[in-house]
């Protein structure tokens, strides 16, 4: 684990204030009961990292962050410090932000089927509010010999335990007979009063501009090629495996992304547009 300044991100030692700057070297001080505190900044080796941002640090910690925010904003909490959270498909996003800002979390547990990413974490990462699991599931993009999921798939973590369950850009990858089986397993961990939220890619056309469809008819815009909109949302496919990889994109109609929730034993909260740093999201409670 590293303490010293790691380079891509600015002072923030002149105030005290935990934040993430555009540029130069990070290094941050404070006093807390008597002592000198300093974030713990992990240097991820690229390889372990995914995800469109994995090139940029500053961004990376920055979009790590605003989930953070995110989830305290759909909570209604000010901080994470009083939740047993499960990050599920965690990849070291999440992990970093809190710790280079020494963001409040009652109790982190990560789960991710990529083993020398949990192999890594469960060696740099030493305190005692965090774990770190791998779980050799199947998913066609990036584990396409794992276990399948289904009926009988079980977490290594005891039932009822966690407040708030997160997955970002899991679903995302996950075709649909895995978005319900992933849906039915997680309602075992969940306490009776949590909170899920999971991102998921919506074939439709945004207000906000930040979806995925939305870039791609950027794109198509900027290549001179026409954009021929869907009539009406029964004319979208429920669902598509779109991109150039296997699961690269895995697309829901509005329709179909809503139906699939039905008996998984979740209530859905909101259906949210994307937003700068996640696409769509659901909030779902207990049902």
């Amino acid at each position: 684990m590293l303490l010293a300044p790691v380079q891509g991100v600015a002072s923030c030692a002149d105030d005290g204030a935990s934040r993430l700057p555009q540029g130069g070297w990070y290094y941050q001080a404070h006093a807390l009961s008597g002592r000198i505190a300093v974030p713990r900044i992990i240097e991820v080796p690229p390889p372990l990292r995914r995800g469109a941002l994995k090139g940029d640090n500053v961004e990376y910690l920055r979009s790590g962050r605003a989930l953070i925010d995110l989830m305290c904003r759909r909570l209604d909490v000010e901080d994470l410090g009083g939740q047993s959270m499960l990050d599920m498909g965690c990849g070291t996003k999440l992990v970093q932000a809190l710790l280079a800002e020494d963001l409040p979390v009652g109790h982190y547990t990560g789960i991710d089927l990529y083993r020398e990413m949990i192999e890594f974490l469960s060696t740099e990462v030493r305190d005692p509010r965090f774990a770190f699991h791998c779980m050799d599931t199947h998913n066609a993009m990036y584990n396409p010999d794992g276990n399948p999921l289904g009926e009988h798939t079980r977490l290594p973590v005891p039932e009822q335990s966690f407040d708030l369950i997160c997955l970002f850009s899991v679903f995302t990858h996950l075709e649909p007979q895995d978005y319900v089986a992933m849906l039915r397993l997680l309602r075992r961990y969940a306490k009776p009063d949590g909170t899920l939220i999971f991102s998921l890619f919506v074939n439709e056309i945004t207000v906000g501009g930040h979806g995925l469809i939305d870039g791609v008819q950027r794109t198509l815009h900027a290549q001179g090629k026409a954009v021929q909109a869907a009539n009406s949302p029964d004319s979208v496919p429920d669902f598509a495996d779109a991109g150039t990889d296997t699961l690269q994109w895995a697309l829901y109609s509005r329709r179909h992304a809503l139906a699939l929730l039905e008996g998984t034993g979740w209530r859905i909260d909101s259906l949210n547009d994307p937003e700068e740093y996640i696409q769509h999201y659901f909030v779902c409670r207990p049902d």
